[in-house]
């Protein structure tokens, strides 16, 4: 996967990788690829998240140790939703290895991080490497941060059903223009992915609309992550749809994902 892929891709983590694997029960069919595997993947089939409950927990202000607790709980959450999703669609799945750090380290993908980017998945070493920083450690009851990790899980999921291999293979000898365009289909899909499980365990987390509206309101737009209208429109429609398959960018127009 050349570098420029990869490197949209970046977004926030000292050790610790979730242990163990899990794999989908039963034989699992092969990983789709080429045109298939962004328009018809089996992800799409698998109807709404099954577990619906995810208790955020504490954190304490300047306190790294909480908020390690508060992602591990929360990579525990993605892992149940997704893993069940993966098993009905027939895919295979293993956890993502998790780093959590506290200053710049360099990962698969190159250094990490980049100024104020909360997380970050690499398909390199297929690890989610999460930055826990000072900023937000002084704000134990920002929302911004559960829904950064929710869609760095989208980029962790896209490249366990093929979707980024695809992608990249595209993009490759693609004008600037065009991997541009292909880059939002990507993000703004990790975006819905995040709204679908966002919404899916909602109900649990002791949050108010008041939290869901400001983080809407915090979304800003760039040429590789799509407009804010974009952005908000894809969140917005995982949130009601409660699952992947309201989430193929890949068949949408291209008003939605400019």
């Amino acid at each position: 996967m050349r570098k420029s892929l990869i490197a949209l891709l970046m977004g926030l983590i000292v050790s610790l990788p979730l242990s163990g694997t899990a794999a989908a029960s039963g034989s699992a069919r092969p990983v789709p690829s080429g045109k298939a595997a962004l328009t018809k993947n089996p992800i799409y089939t698998t109807g709404e998240f099954d577990f619906t409950e995810c208790k955020e927990l504490d954190r304490r202000p300047d306190d790294v140790d909480s908020y390690k607790i508060y992602l591990d709980h929360l990579m525990d959450c993605l892992n149940l939703s997704w893993g069940e999703e993966f098993k009905q669609a027939g895919l295979p799945f293993a956890k993502p290895k998790v780093r959590f750090i506290t200053s710049a380290v360099k990962t698969g993908c190159g250094k990490y991080p980049a100024p104020y980017a909360a997380g970050v998945y690499c398909p390199v070493d297929k690890t989610m490497w999460i930055l826990i920083y000072k900023n937000q450690l002084a704000d134990p009851s920002e929302f911004e941060l559960f829904q950064v990790i929710a869609h760095e899980y989208g980029h962790f999921v896209q490249d366990r059903v093929g979707i980024l291999p695809a992608v990249d293979k595209i993009t490759r000898k693609a004008s600037k223009a065009t991997y541009f365009a292909w880059s939002r289909r990507i993000e703004l899909q990790a975006e819905c992915f995040s709204g679908a499980f966002i919404g899916s365990v909602w109900h649990s987390l002791g949050r108010d609309q008041f939290d869901w509206d400001d983080l809407l309101d915090m979304k800003y737009g760039d040429v590789l992550h799509g407009k804010a209208k974009s952005i908000r429109y894809w969140l917005k429609r995982g949130w009601n749809g409660n699952g992947p398959g309201v989430c193929n960018t890949f068949t949408a127009p291209a008003s939605k994902v400019a």
